[in-house]
């Protein structure tokens, strides 16, 4: 796991159940414009926008929890504020990526299965 400082280290090894924290900045995508394609190109168009908007939202909140992950570990140890989420929420919210995901995945390979 690469993470930008030693504080990063310090906390993913006290807990090994920390979310993966890419070094990258997420770049979102670019809509496809269906609005010259053929039908059936509009409707893989359209499925690769919903698809690039679930991936996006799914970065989005293991940006959020990794942030509040950071805060509850600081505030723990210091007069830092508080995190947003309590253990159950943050659990709530890793079921609901983990579904999210999951639900993508089989509409890939749906798609995936029509091209064969």
């Amino acid at each position: 796991m690469a993470n930008a400082s030693s504080n990063d280290a310090s906390t993913n090894a006290r807990c090994a159940c920390a979310l993966y924290r890419p070094t990258a900045q997420f770049k979102p995508f670019e809509w496809v414009q269906g609005d010259r394609l053929d039908s059936s190109q509009q409707t893989q168009a359209a499925f690769l926008n919903d698809a690039r908007d679930v991936v996006h939202g799914a970065q989005t909140l293991v940006q959020l929890l990794a942030w509040d992950e950071d805060r509850r570990d600081a505030a723990s140890s210091d007069a830092d504020p508080a995190p947003l989420f309590d253990a159950c929420q943050r659990a709530s919210l890793q079921r609901l990526l983990s579904v999210t995901l999951g639900l993508l995945h089989a509409r890939i390979e749906v798609q995936c299965e029509a091209l064969t």
